[in-house]
């Protein structure tokens, strides 16, 4: 009997991804939770935290050790706000493992080559040639590269 139990067991215990939305428009929020309602990455359902500048997400950030992802705009308060982010992230904060897809809707103020050099990201989109199926398989890529994010070093 314990054994019918197991499989049920186990899936409870897959918990969900969880991912940090930081944009300064709502539209992009409201799109990406609609493309993404009800997918689960690698058995595991994902879990939304919303942030809509980088100061913002930086705050969540620091309240939240167990973020899986960050799908990270560019522009916001400034041009480069994204960008100054990921500094954060990867030097102030030292999140390591934290995976960053960064998404912009002018890719002329962070060019990908560039952006792929330059900073430690994991994934890197256009908003406009990003589609529901993109979406799905850049996360499904970017979650499987390495364990998640264990929160803060001591």
């Amino acid at each position: 009997m314990d054994e019918e139990c197991e499989p049920q067991t186990h899936t409870k215990l897959l918990q969900p991804w969880k991912i940090l939305i930081a944009d300064d428009d709502i539209s992009v929020h409201d799109t990406t939770l609609l493309a993404l309602a009800g997918v689960r990455i690698h058995n595991r359902p994902l879990e939304f935290l919303h942030a809509y500048s980088a100061k913002e997400a930086h705050q969540v950030l620091l309240e939240n050790t167990d973020m899986s992802l960050v799908l990270l705009d560019v522009v916001m308060e400034t041009v480069d706000a994204g960008l100054k982010l990921v500094g954060v992230i990867r030097n102030e904060l030292d999140l390591k493992n934290l995976r960053i897809v960064l998404r912009t809707g002018q890719p002329g103020y962070a060019p990908e080559q560039q952006v792929n050099t330059e900073f430690a990201i994991d994934a890197y989109t256009t908003k406009s040639k990003l589609t529901r199926s993109i979406l799905i398989s850049v996360l499904n890529d970017t979650l499987s590269v390495s364990p998640p994010a264990t929160g803060y070093p001591n």
